[in-house]
């Protein structure tokens, strides 16, 4: 990530900045000066991570406070290619920035909140790979077309491009302030949202020309990229049994978020607002979003075993958490070629479980 990192920040000059970590090998760089506006980019679930967004912003002054979290100062200002392409685009003569440094993963990615004094202006998703670029495409073009079809609380596409020196990035509106809230059980706003997307982008089409037909399609292609402790027998039958239910049959299917949790949404004045559209696909079951977001929720935030998470079929359906589980394990077999570790593979491990839990039901 140091090389895309120096695609995006100089450290010739520039203000103070600090730089910290987690213990899932997350990073972020926040700025000292109106740190609380840009800390709205770190979204801990944790105690621990939630103590240092309420009071990193009062107590980053002091060393032995910055030891504790194991932050280090570097002074940085963004590149300038960026800074004016930025600046241009949301109007500002100064863009000011918080920098993750993304997700440990194939598909790793530099997002960039951008602000201006107290108000956050939006996003910008950074990368130099190619296939992240595709993303960024892919994405701009389902904005647009949910946008089209109707669908609010979602951003606006502002700009998809390459830079000189090969960033390619992503810019995005937001609505979001410092009163925005995240809120991380599954409530009326969630189902609200889900129900209007469906009814928004739902279409009667031939099961053979859904996305959700080529998702299992590939996983059907690509049973050997999954882990060597998954019973591809096991996957291959479930494949089945839903390729069954509908194969030849015309359904009514409708657009899929692909990652709904907390951290990709957030509560402002009352509305829900939906973000990181990359892994969306417009004709899906209704129902993969829901159990993703139950999922990932029982996953990471409250570290449940496969055992413990089994009853979350009780809240979304045998069916639905079946289709959810073989998409997702599609998805994450594909996009990492076999190659799955650290979280991914953990995953892996408690998917493998509840489908075979639900398959002997």
């Amino acid at each position: 990530m140091n090389l895309l990192l120096n695609k995006i920040i100089t450290r010739d000059g520039g203000t103070m900045f600090y730089r910290f970590g987690n213990a899932d090998g997350k990073r972020w760089i926040v700025p000292a000066r109106n740190m609380r506006v840009a800390l709205n980019l770190y979204q801990p679930s944790g105690r621990n991570g939630k103590l240092v967004k309420a009071l990193f912003p009062w107590l980053h002054s002091l060393l032995p406070v910055r030891r504790v979290i194991k932050a280090e100062t570097i002074q940085c200002s963004l590149q300038k290619e960026l800074n004016g392409k930025l600046c241009n685009i949301f109007g500002v003569e100064e863009a000011e920035f918080a920098i993750f440094e993304g997700t440990p993963s194939v598909h790793q990615k530099v997002t960039m909140q951008l602000s201006c004094g107290k108000q956050i202006l939006g996003y910008c998703k950074v990368s130099d790979n190619k296939e992240i670029l595709a993303l960024f495409e892919k994405e701009t073009a389902t904005l647009q077309q949910l946008a089209a079809m109707g669908v609010k609380g979602i951003p606006q596409a502002l700009y998809c491009g390459t830079l000189s020196n090969g960033a390619h990035i992503f810019v995005q509106s937001t609505v979001k302030s410092t009163r925005s809230k995240v809120v991380h059980q599954w409530g009326a706003l969630q189902e609200e949202f889900i129900a209007v997307l469906h009814e928004k982008t739902k279409q009667t089409i031939p099961f053979e020309e859904s996305d959700y037909y080529k998702s299992l399609t590939a996983l059907q292609e690509h049973l050997n990229w999954l882990p060597a402790s998954i019973d591809q027998k096991v996957v291959a039958a479930a494949i089945a049994e839903v390729m069954a239910k509908y194969r030849g049959k015309m359904v009514e299917f409708s657009a899929c978020h692909g990652d709904f949790t907390p951290w990709n949404m957030f509560v402002e004045k009352g509305e829900l607002f939906a973000f990181d559209f990359e892994y969306s696909s417009l004709t899906c079951p209704p129902g993969l979003d829901r159990c993703h977001f139950e999922l990932q929720t029982a996953i990471f935030e409250k570290n449940m075993t496969a055992e413990e998470i089994a009853t979350v079929a009780d809240i979304t359906g045998k069916e639905p958490l079946v289709e959810y589980l073989l998409n997702i394990m599609s998805r994450f077999a594909v996009r990492e070629k076999g190659d799955i570790k650290g979280d991914v593979a953990r995953s892996f491990e408690i998917w493998h479980k509840l489908l075979i839990k639900l398959s002997t039901e």
